[in-house]
């Protein structure tokens, strides 16, 4: 069996970097916003949207699972020896983001701010901070720049 450090060297580093570094790190920003700042945290995707303490269950359910995300991607994957475990992982974390950015856009429509024309600086990080790590998961998942092992694709 090849050591992880192999396995991971067979990997592109802005895979690696995203999902080993940057994205972990954003996921535990966004569980700090949800527990502490869950004011600004909905003032990211909406300048109209309203707090309510009596909803901070949600925000602290929802930092949980941006831990978990941390995690998988911090820990999981750097223990994680298979192509199979990684491609999983990420593809859960990309349908989780589609959702993500359908709930944004959804906001944005009710408010009449889906236009680009219109968008504040939090909407372009957002929009953008979804849609590119999304090209680079969907890139990761066709295994493009992904080393070949032998005559097949690494598993």
């Amino acid at each position: 069996m090849s050591s992880p450090d192999a396995f991971l060297s067979r990997i592109p580093l802005a895979y690696r970097a995203l999902l080993l570094y940057v994205e972990p790190l954003m996921a535990f920003n966004g569980s700090i916003l949800c527990i502490f700042f869950p004011r600004l945290f909905l003032h990211t995707f909406s300048p109209y949207l309203s707090y309510h303490a009596d909803n901070q269950i949600i925000f602290n359910q929802l930092a949980a699972t941006y831990v978990l995300f941390a995690f998988n991607q911090a820990v999981v994957l750097r223990v994680a020896r298979d192509l199979r475990v990684w491609k999983t992982i990420v593809m859960g974390i990309l349908l989780c983001d589609t959702i993500h950015l359908w709930a944004g856009f959804d906001v944005m429509y009710k408010d009449g701010t889906a236009n680009p024309l219109v968008w504040r600086s939090e909407d372009w990080v957002a929009v953008l901070s979804l849609l590119v790590p999304m090209s680079l998961r969907g890139a990761f998942l066709a295994g493009v720049g992904v080393q070949e092992v032998g005559r097949k694709k690494m598993q």
